[in-house]
């Protein structure tokens, strides 16, 4: 019988080769949303799905990614994140508040380790609890906190984490990952013990649960801003948040997958139509086996000229697709 692990791995290499090789289309002409400036909530877009926002002196990160890896070391070779693609960004990680994480594949937690650097410490990691053991044996300056136990489903309140007293609290809601590319889903292990070694190679970031969030900044015990994350998603229900959440304080901003775009635009019921977010950056857009510095791709399964032409800002709602380190500036 063949070793799983073996097995893991050449499903691995045929995925990655397949989002190499899958029609991924250049986007040197793709106008893409570069930012505004003269607001208060400030949304920083990296790349993938890490976001840095911003409010009133207090951060929050989703999904800690800096460092793309070529195609073939990503199958095969050493996957670890690199210092000098975080250092340029380190000054805007000393007001950190938390870090939010929605499962565990490198894309959307590799840099951990390196933010773990510039943070204060224990600032809260919300993630799975294989996100926790994947990282253990580097045992980071960070609080982990277990999402599993605390997050809401479209018909259970969940419980708040209250990161920074008084003015940051985040909530974990239930969501899923879709298949990386049709018919196969990479690294989906559940983690119930610690690592015994750091990890280094694709497979040993293993998915685990899958999580969106609901982050409410505060003023004086009032919500000021509401940001729902979302950075992989297989539809309705996932993400899904009981009604009188959002019947408290609207959705101001959304950082969604491709995912829901993809559900939008084929005329499908999306966690955008349950939110009705005023403003939504779509993210995961990009083939992250290419430089940063390098003209970008679109991802597998994405086409990004259509969702644009498909998903235009409308009264009431603004629909943006960020490019690779744009900054956005909002303002109520």
């Amino acid at each position: 019988m063949p070793d799983p692990v073996t097995v893991t791995r050449r499903a691995a290499l045929g995925a990655f080769t397949a989002a190499a090789l899958g029609g991924c289309r250049p986007l040197r002409t793709f106008p893409f949303d570069s930012g505004t400036t003269g607001g208060e909530l400030e949304v920083r877009f990296f790349s993938v799905a890490c976001f840095l926002v911003r409010y009133a002196g207090v951060g929050l990160i989703t999904d800690p990614f800096f460092t793309h890896i070529p195609l073939g070391q990503a199958a095969s070779g050493e996957v670890v994140s690199d210092p000098t693609a975080v250092d340029p960004y380190r000054p805007l990680f000393t007001d950190l508040g938390a870090i939010v994480v929605g499962h565990g594949h490198y894309d959307h937690c590799l840099a951990l380790p390196e933010i773990a650097r510039s943070v204060p410490a224990q600032t809260p990691v919300l993630a799975g609890e294989t996100v926790a053991h994947t990282f253990a044996p580097l045992d980071l300056p960070l609080r982990f906190v277990h999402a599993n136990p605390l997050a809401a489903t479209a018909t259970s309140l969940g419980n708040w984490v209250e990161a920074v007293p008084g003015r940051l609290r985040i909530l974990p809601i239930a969501s899923g990952h879709p298949d990386n590319i049709p018919g196969v889903h990479l690294f989906q292990a559940r983690l119930t013990e610690g690592r015994t070694t750091a990890p280094h190679r694709a497979h040993h970031y293993q998915e685990g649960d899958t999580f969106a969030f609901l982050v409410d900044w505060l003023d004086a015990g009032r919500i000021a801003w509401r940001v729902y994350v979302q950075t992989s998603s297989r539809g309705l229900p996932d993400g899904l948040v009981p009604p009188d959440l959002l019947a408290e304080h609207p959705v101001d901003v959304a950082l969604l997958a491709m995912d829901c775009a993809r559900a939008e635009a084929q005329g499908r019921e999306s966690i955008q139509d349950r939110l009705g977010p005023r403003r939504i950056l779509f993210c995961h857009w990009g083939d992250f086996f290419r430089a940063k510095d390098r003209v970008p791709h679109e991802g597998v399964k994405v086409d990004l000229r259509r969702l644009k032409r498909l998903l235009p800002s409308t009264p009431g709602r603004e629909v943006l697709f960020p490019a690779w380190g744009s900054v956005f500036s909002f303002s109520r």
